[in-house]
C-alpha cells in the first residue's frame, strides 16, 4: 500500500540450481542438451488486501503487473506461462502452482532447462503471507517451491504494510518480514535477495506509487542495470542497482535507510540473466556525456516508469513500450523537461537542445541532490509531488439534494400572533435542501470543505377583509468545515464527520393583494452558521461515487423588529453524486 510498491519494500528473490540444490526434485543428467535460452513459467502474484491489524495496500497489485510487464517484454516469458494473479486467496496460489507442475516435469524429463519465477507483492507476517483473511505459511510455500522441478527457481517475495508517506513493512521492526524469509527459506538451499537487513523497515513510496526497490529493481531490468553493455541483466547487476538506488532514496526518509541483501547456491550456474533489453523494439538513450538526475514518465497516465541517475560514461538505454513520454532532467543547475515519442524498432536519445527549461537558478522541493528520490514539486506534465499527490489528484466536487427540517420557535409564534397561519401544502413537508461543496484534501485523513446550500424556508399567508397577506422566506448558508474520514473498506466505502462555520442568510418576501392590484417588499437578513454533518461515501468508479449525509445546522438570520430570533438551520440529510478531479491517492 501506499505498499510495496504504491516504496522500499520488504523483497526476497530465491534461486536454486535443480542439480544442485534442488536434484531431489529434478534429477541432473550429465548428457542434457543445453539451449540459448530455457523454458520460463512464473506466477505473479499482488494482493493489496489487509489482514488483522493492516491497512490496505495501494501499490501491490500495481507492482506485480509491473514485475509481469517487465518479463514479458523482456524476460522471454510466454504470455500463457506467466500467470498473474491478482487478490487471490492460499488456495488459488497453490492451486497455480500445482498446474505448472507438470509441464515444468516435462521439461527436466526431457533434460530441458526450465526456470520459474514466482513473485508475491503484498502483506506478510514473520512466518505468512497475508492474504486478507487468510495466511499462505512461509514453511508451505518453502515446502511447495522446493517441489518445483525447474532447473532453475527464482522466488520474489515483496511485502509491506502502508503507513503515511514513508511506510514501513511488516507489523512491527521485530517482526521483519524480509529477515525471517531469509531465514528460513535458505534452510531449503534458496538463495535470497531481501529489500532491507533484519534490523531496518521497508518503506514505500507514493510519488513513485511503488515501493523504492521494487522501482529501481524494474529500472534495472529494463537496461539501467546493464552494467558491461551486453543486451543482457544479470541478477547480480540487477541486484548491484537496485541496492544502490534504494539505498540513495532511503537515506532522508523518516524511517531510515534500508540495505537490501542477497543470498545465492548458483554453483556452477555462472551470471544468470534475468532479463534481455536488447529484444526491445523501442529504447529510450541517455546519451553518454549526460550528467543529470532524470524522470521519465508515460504520458497519458503520468505514472513514473524510471527516476535515475545518470552518470558521464557509456550511454544507458531504457527499454520500455512503445508511446509518449516526458523525461525530466535537472543537468547544469537547471529543470529541463523533454518530450518524447519512443517507436517500435528504433532507440529515441534524450537531447537536451530540444527541451524546455522548467526551473533554473535554485532546487525545486524535492529534488534536491541529497533528498529521497522522489519527483520534484514543481515540474510540468503532471508531475506527482513530494506525497505522491498531485495539485489536481486533491479537489473533489459534490452535489447534493434532501431536506432539511424546519424550526418553530418565538418568531414564528410571533408572525401566528398577527393571524397568519401556514400554508396547508407545506404543514406536513419538510424544506428542500440543495447543496455544492468543493474539498481538497490537506492530510491522509484530513479535508477542508468549503459548502453552499440552502437552509430551511417557509411560507404563511392571512385574510384580512378582502386583502391576502402572504410571508414567504427562505434561508442559504454557506462556510467552510474540517473534515476527518477513514476506509471502511478501502477505495470503496469511506465514512467522515465534519464541523465548521460561516455565515447563513434570509431572504423574506411580503406579499399583499387587494382590489387595487400587489404589492410586494423585500429583505435581506444575515447571522452566524455552524454546523456538523456525518456521511459515508461510496465510490464504485475511481473518480465516481455517491455521498449520503445527515447534518444539524444552526443559522439564527431572521430577526423581528420585536427582537424575535429565526433559526432557518436545522436537521437534514442530503444524498448527492461526488466527482474527483484527479486520481485516487
Amino acid at each position: 500500500m501506499p505498499s510495496l510498491r504504491r516504496t522500499s519494500t520488504s523483497f526476497a528473490v530465491a534461486l536454486a540450481a535443480a542439480s544442485a540444490a534442488l536434484s531431489s526434485a529434478s534429477p541432473a543428467r550429465a548428457d542434457a542438451p543445453t539451449v540459448a535460452h530455457p523454458h520460463a513459467y512464473g506466477i505473479i502474484v499482488g494482493s493489496n488486501a489487509a489482514g488483522a491489524g493492516q491497512q490496505p495496500l495501494r501499490y501491490a497489485e500495481d507492482d506485480a503487473e509491473r514485475v509481469a510487464g517487465v518479463l514479458r517484454d523482456l524476460g522471454r516469458f510466454g504470455t500463457s506461462d506467466l500467470r498473474v494473479l491478482t487478490h487471490p486467496d492460499v488456495a488459488k496460489i497453490l492451486a497455480t502452482v500445482d498446474e505448472l507442475v507438470p509441464k515444468l516435469k516435462e521439461h527436466a524429463d526431457r533434460g530441458e532447462q526450465a526456470t520459474f519465477f514466482f513473485y508475491y507483492s503484498g502483506h506478510a507476517k514473520a512466518s505468512a503471507l497475508t492474504l486478507g483473511d487468510g495466511e499462505l505459511p512461509l514453511a508451505l510455500l518453502r515446502e511447495r517451491l522446493r517441489q518445483v522441478p525447474s532447473t532453475l527457481t527464482l522466488v520474489v517475495l515483496d511485502a509491506c504494510q502502508s503507513g503515511a508517506f514513508a511506510r514501513t513493512k511488516g507489523a512491527e521492526p521485530a517482526a521483519d518480514f524480509s529477515f525471517n524469509s531469509v531465514a528460513r527459506l535458505t534452510t531449503k538451499g534458496i538463495a535470497v535477495m531481501a529489500s532491507s537487513t533484519g534490523q531496518e523497515l521497508s518503506q514505500e513510496s507514493d510519488a513513485l506509487k511503488s515501493s523504492y526497490f521494487t522501482h529501481h529493481l524494474v529500472v534495472a531490468l529494463r537496461g539501467a542495470g546493464d552494467q558491461d553493455g551486453d543486451g543482457k541483466v544479470s541478477l547480480d547487476e540487477a541486484y548491484r542497482y537496485a541496492y544502490r538506488r534504494t539505498l540513495a532514496a532511503t537515506a532522508r526518509t523518516r524511517v531510515g535507510t534500508q540495505h537490501a541483501t542477497l543470498e545465492t547456491d548458483l554453483s556452477g550456474q555462472g551470471d544468470v540473466p534475468v532479463t534481455y533489453p536488447a529484444d526491445a523494439g523501442a529504447r529510450l538513450e541517455l546519451p553518454g556525456a549526460l550528467d543529470a538526475r532524470v524522470i521519465v514518465q508515460h504520458r497519458p497516465s503520468g505514472s513514473v516508469v524510471a527516476e535515475l541517475v545518470k552518470a558521464p560514461g557509456p550511454p544507458l538505454r531504457l527499454a520500455l513500450p512503445q508511446g509518449a513520454y516526458d523525461a525530466i532532467v535537472r543537468a547544469r543547475g537547471q529543470i529541463l523537461a523533454c518530450s518524447l515519442t519512443l517507436t517500435d524498432g528504433q532507440v529515441t536519445a534524450i537531447e537536451l537542445g530540444t527541451c524546455q527549461i522548467a526551473a533554473a537558478n535554485g532546487v525545486p522541493k524535492g529534488f534536491d541532490d541529497d533528498a529521497p528520490e522522489t519527483a520534484p514539486a514543481d515540474v510540468p506534465s503532471g508531475a506527482p509531488r513530494a506525497d505522491g499527490l498531485r495539485e489536481l489528484d486533491r479537489w473533489a466536487i459534490e452535489g447534493g439534494l434532501g431536506f432539511v427540517g424546519r424550526s418553530d420557535d418565538a418568531y414564528n409564534a410571533r408572525v401566528r400572533d398577527f393571524g397568519y397561519t401556514r400554508r396547508p401544502d407545506l404543514v406536513e413537508l419538510p424544506s428542500a435542501r440543495l447543496s455544492l461543496a468543493v474539498t481538497r484534501t490537506l492530510a491522509p485523513h484530513l479535508s477542508i470543505v468549503v459548502q453552499g446550500q440552502s437552509l430551511a424556508g417557509d411560507s404563511f399567508a392571512r385574510d384580512v377583509g378582502t386583502t391576502t397577506d402572504t410571508l414567504t422566506y427562505k434561508g442559504w448558508g454557506v462556510g467552510a468545515y474540517l473534515r476527518a474520514h477513514a476506509d471502511v473498506v478501502p477505495r470503496l466505502l469511506q465514512v467522515y464527520a465534519q464541523g465548521g462555520g460561516g455565515a447563513s442568510f434570509a431572504f423574506t418576501w411580503l406579499a399583499t393583494q387587494d382590489e387595487r392590484g400587489p404589492y410586494t417588499a423585500k429583505d435581506t437578513q444575515w447571522g452566524y452558521l455552524l454546523g456538523l454533518a456525518g456521511g459515508l461515501i461510496v465510490a464504485p468508479e475511481a473518480r465516481f461515487g455517491g455521498f449520503l449525509q445527515a447534518s444539524y445546522d444552526r443559522a439564527p438570520a431572521m430577526r423581528n423588529l420585536l427582537g424575535d430570533a429565526h433559526d432557518v438551520g436545522g436537521f437534514g440529510a442530503s444524498l448527492g453524486l461526488r466527482v474527483r478531479l484527479g486520481e485516487v491517492p
